[in-house]
This record gives structure tokens, sequence and C-alpha cells, in this order.
């Protein structure tokens, strides 16, 4: 049925956690292209960015239509919002990042989905409704029919960027110019970091706008205070950048402006010397890891040494650095959330984020963490997917020890010796960085205030048994003989061997035997198999028995479960769950750890 649509609302929810970006609104650019096509197509247009301005939902209520714009931290708040709009009787489409890959998720509360990128699909499906025609042909939408999902494939990307309009910033409501204005031009990464969700929405082809149409927005923006150039890579074209700075410096349109670049960028001295002259305050570097192993896992093609000359030839040219740091690989352990702090303290980065590693849908971590059957996952509530907080088990280090590490770093590093070393500085930029310190520091006191709850749910999680079981005295634990035989039970015993605990090997057919135990150990460890784990089916049958047996024996006997998951390898916290039993000394736990994987071969030396 055909139908008019005179006004549309585009709205863009923010977080509803506190995060890196709360005191600084660097604003995304969905929401307001979007709204510039329809309103030069004619459309009565509200642009509503929560982040610079409340949402008037009195406005939204009136639209003909509603565009929701959402990242996986706010997609619960879109999703609320999608629901009271619907609710109404007024259609809603949802995109962004989160939706793209989840569109089955979203389609549960909005009419349509546009994936991808959305300029042509949202202008076609807009147009295929007040036709009152079908909308089945347009390329990346999602909807339901006839009770099930259809997911029309997407258009090849966009090639020619300069077919978008330049944003009008003046349709955001709340907004006030000689501001912060962020300006993209380009799309896509070349590059293939496990923990990005770039490559899946915009490509790894390397697309741009053309450099007068760049010029020409930034003629547009000559109040701005700061821009943010936001494409994902801003330098990855090194030969387009040098040109488009060089224009910059000649046409007189030299802001202060910032951009995420890689380590590489500082191997060209007259990239550097353009970038210093054309008026860049600052860089956003992913240095991601001081810990090599991480930064193999990341796939991240750089050193300590590139992260170190990085350092030296940014500050040297007076460019300030926003290190981006990603903690909570598989291979990071709690000295290396604490040295990463250390190490942007002694070399002297002016600000930073220490990102708790996150599986966004999207990213390659995303299908490794969670489509493979969660696993890892601990949480699947997507406001908390932020980076802040710990929403996966990791390998090396229990989940409350990196939640606490990681806002601990944040607290290192804007500290109050910090901010006054920035301060005590003459240059203006230090003077900017102070404050910048001074407000991390005031964001990360209210962090620990509004998420108290959170960080003690994860600490009862690994304490819990500790405190149900804990006995310093016992000193004799009894262990099935089958699980002894293998790589996890080895290291477990090896592990308790280091605090001091004996381990008593319990054969099979000795399971019911319980009088005797009590003589003999204090308490059963009990692996927990939920199935059969493919390569040990094996164990997992003689694991079975051995509790079939036990049966009626186990309200008689202390208990310690022990899960043994289908990862290879061991994960650190079970151990950790179990030393928590014998000793409150958690680092003694660590050390317990590390030299019982050495023993068993499992992993080198430090």
């Amino acid at each position: 049925m055909a139908r008019k649509f005179k006004k549309i609302a585009f709205v863009e929810p923010k977080s509803t956690h506190l995060h890196v970006y709360s005191r600084v609104c660097i604003p995304r650019l969905g929401s307001v292209l979007l709204g510039t096509i329809m309103r030069n197509k004619g459309y009565d247009v509200r642009v509503y960015i929560e982040d610079i301005a409340p949402i008037d939902m009195a406005e939204v209520m009136s639209a003909d239509f509603v565009g929701i714009s959402t990242l996986t931290s706010t997609a619960p708040q879109s999703y609320r919002l999608a629901d009271q709009v619907r609710a109404a009787g007024i259609p809603v489409a949802i995109g962004g990042t989160h939706v793209t890959f989840l569109p089955d998720e979203a389609l549960q509360h909005a009419d349509f989905v546009i994936r991808g990128e959305g300029e042509f699909a949202f202008q076609e499906l807009i147009d295929a409704l007040e036709r009152g025609g079908s909308y089945e042909g347009i390329q990346n939408p999602s909807f339901v029919k006839d009770g099930r999902s259809v997911h029309v494939p997407e258009r090849p990307k966009i090639a020619n960027l300069d077919v978008n309009p330049i944003p009008d910033y003046a349709l955001i409501t709340g907004w006030k110019p000689g501001g912060v204005v962020s300006i993209a031009t380009s799309r896509g990464c070349p590059f293939s970091c496990t923990f990005g969700s770039v490559p899946g929405m915009y490509g790894h082809a390397f697309r741009t706008h053309t450099i007068d149409r760049v010029l020409e927005e930034l003629r547009l923006h000559r109040d701005a205070a700061y821009v943010f150039f936001a494409d994902d890579i801003f330098t990855a074209n090194k030969k387009r950048v040098k040109e488009l700075l060089s224009r910059m410096i000649a046409e007189g349109l030299a802001p202060e402006w910032g951009a995420q670049v890689r380590t590489e960028t500082v191997d060209d001295p007259e990239l550097l010397r353009l970038m210093r002259d054309s008026g860049c305050f600052n860089v956003y570097v992913g240095f991601e890891s001081i810990n090599p192993r991480t930064l193999k896992l990341f796939q991240k093609k750089q050193d300590l040494d590139k992260i170190n000359r990085a350092i030296d030839r940014f500050h040297a040219h007076n460019i300030r650095i926003h290190g981006m740091f990603v903690v909570g690989s598989d291979e990071d352990d709690v000295e290396t959330v604490y040295a990463t702090a250390e190490f942007a303290k002694r070399r002297e980065i002016d600000s930073v984020q220490f990102m708790i590693l996150t599986p966004i849908p999207g990213s390659p971590d995303w299908e490794t963490l969670y489509d493979r059957g969660a696993k890892y996952v601990i949480n699947t509530d997507w406001s908390v997917y932020d980076g802040h907080h710990v929403v996966h088990q990791p390998r090396r280090i229990s989940p409350y020890e990196l939640q606490k590490a990681a806002i601990d770093a944040m607290a290192k590093f804007y500290s109050w010796p910090m901010i006054v070393k920035s301060a005590l500085k003459r240059d203006k930029k230090d003077k900017y960085y102070a404050v910048i310190r001074y407000w991390g520091k005031k964001m990360i006191r209210e962090w620990w205030r509004q998420n108290a709850d959170y960080v003690e749910s994860l600490r009862q999680e690994l304490y819990s048994e500790a405190q149900r079981l804990r006995a310093p005295s016992w000193r004799r634990v009894g262990m099935p003989e089958a699980f002894l035989r293998d790589k996890v039970g080895s290291l477990l015993k090896t592990f308790l061997g280091e605090l001091g605990v004996q381990v008593v090997p319990v054969p099979e057919e000795e399971a019911e035997a319980q009088p005797r135990w009590r003589q003999t150990f204090d308490c059963l460890i009990m692996p927990m198999v939920k199935r059969a784990v493919q390569g040990r089916e094996e164990l997992t049958q003689h694991l079975a028995a051995f509790q079939s047996r036990l049966a009626s024996q186990l309200d008689r006997l202390p208990q310690i479960p022990f899960p043994l998951g289908e990862e290879p390898g061991p994960i650190f916290e079970p151990f950790c769950k179990v030393g928590l039993i014998f000793t409150s000394n958690i680092q003694r736990i660590r050390e317990a750890y590390r030299k019982a994987g050495v023993v068993e071969g499992l992993w080198e030396p430090a």
C-alpha cells in the first residue's frame, strides 16, 4: 500500500556506560549523511545524536519514518527505541555495524535492517514504500516476509564516494558550530587485524573522496575547533595524503586535526613534515600491545621497535599521540597489562586507552570467540561490549583480574603525577593534555562507582568455590586416574604440587571405596564434562563411568568441580579457582601456574 512520508527522523542513541570518548564527542557520520541525502530530496528531516543532545521523543514520534543507527554497545537502547516507535505504528529501519552482522536479531525490533553501506538502499526503500511497490529487489535490506527473514544480497561497495553529499551538521539537533567535526576522506581498511569490524562492514578495498571534495568540506568547516579525519587508516595511501596535506597548506586550510594512523607512517619523513605543517594536533595510533606474542596473534605487522620509533618521530614533530592498546588476548597476563601502563608512562604517550579485547560482531575475533559455540563468552549483554568490560574468558588471566587490571592500568596513567607533569610544561598542547588527563582520572573514578556490581560479580565468580570450600589445612586431593593421564589433568597435578598440595590418583574401579578415601585425601577434584570431546572420547567415557560409580557417595565427600572444555590447551581461571581453596595469595597461584606450564612443556620460560 502506497504511503507518503513527509517527516523522517534519524536517531543515534548513546552508550549507557562511560567510555573513553564520553568527554569529547567525535560525531559519527552515518545519521547526518543520510539526513542530508533525504533533506536534499525534499523531506523534513530531524537528526538526533544523543551524545550531542537529548533525543526529543515528541519529535521522533511525530515522524512518518524513523532510522536508527547502532553500534554493538548501543544495540539494547536502539532496540528499545525501535520497539517504542513501532508500537506507535511508525515504520523503523535500523543500520550500523552491529545489525549488519546480526540482522535476524534486529528484525525482532525493526521493520527493516539496512546492512553495510546504506545510502542508496535507504533512498530506494523509501521510494518503494511510497509507491506501494515491491522492495524485495533492493540490495542491502533485510526484512520479514511470511514469518521468515529475507536478506537481500548486498550491492557492490560505492566506488565513487563523491556521489554522496557533504554531511550537513546543521541538521543535528543541539549542534553548535565551532566544535569538533568529522570528515571522512576514505572508506575501507586494507589490513586484517583480528578484532576490527571495518573490513567486514566496508571491505578491504580502499576507496576515497577526491581531494577537491575533501578541501570543499574543509572550507565549510573553517570555524571548527578541531577536525577528525574519520578514515579507518588516514595514511593508508601516503601519496594521496601528501597531496591532500600539501594543498591544505597552500590553500590556507590547515585546522588543528587528528586521524587514525599506523606506526609505519613515521617512516616517511616528507609525510611527517606535511602532517606537522598542515596542523596535525594528534594521531590515534593502534599500538595494540607491547607483547610480541599478542601482536602476532592480532596479525599486527609491527613490533616494539616500530612502536618506539613511531613515538619518537611523532613527538619530534610536535604531533601528540593517543595510544590505543588492546589487553586480554590469549597471550596476555596480569603482568602484561601493568607493563603496558608503565610503558605508556615511561614513553610519555600523551593519552591512552586500554581497551579490553571484545568480540564485536563482524570481526574475526567474533567468529573465533563467539560463533564457534560461545566457548569463551561470559556475557551476552551488548551494552557492556564497549571495550571497558570483560565479556570473554581469556586463557592466561581470569576475567576478574583482567577487568581490575585494565581499569587500574588506566588509573596509573591518568594519575596526579601524570597530570602535573603535563601542566608544568610550557607548550599549549601539554596544557590541553593536562586537562584530558584530569578528566580521565575523574572518568575512571566514576566508572568504578557505576560498575561496582559488575566487577563484584566477576570477583564472586572467581572466589565462589574458595568461599564455599576454603580449607588451607587441606594438603591432599584425589583426582580420577584417567584425568591425570590427560594433559590438562597432568598440568593441574603439577600446578598443585607447586602450591604444596599432594595429588592422589583414584582408579575408576575404586570409585565406590569412599570410606577409605577420607584417610587418603581431604577432597576430590571432579572434572566436569558436558559432552564427549572430539579426540578425547576415551577420557570422557572413563570420567562418566567414574561419576556414575560415585553417584551414591557425592554428598559425603568435599568436591572441587573442574570444567573440562573443548578448547585446545588450558585456561587459567579454573586453576586459579582451585588454587584459592589452598591459598589466598593469588600472585603465588599465578607463579605456580607459570612454573607448571614450563614443567609440562606447554610454554617457554618467561
